[in-house]
């Protein structure tokens, strides 16, 4: 499976907040809840119609000059 673009991003300031788009619109999100043990490492997946438009915006600024118009097309941003 092709990955269309990644957005790494840290919240209060050393936690991932990771998301990677695939080619067959599936998103993976990864992420800490917290700097304390068992607070890291997390990961869900999601369908491109359940996430904000701030994700998806993320996700297009992310994305590779060559992919950006399939990613656009994908996350319906058109």
């Amino acid at each position: 499976m092709k990955i269309l673009s990644i957005s790494h991003k840290m919240r209060k300031g050393s936690l991932d907040d990771d998301y990677t788009l695939f080619e067959n619109g599936d998103v993976l999100h990864e992420y800490d809840k917290s700097i304390y043990p068992g607070g890291q490492n997390y990961s869900d997946t999601y369908k491109v119609n359940q996430l904000s438009m701030e994700i998806k915006q993320r996700l297009l600024d992310a994305s590779s000059d060559e992919n950006r118009e399939l990613v656009r097309n994908i996350l319906g941003m058109d």
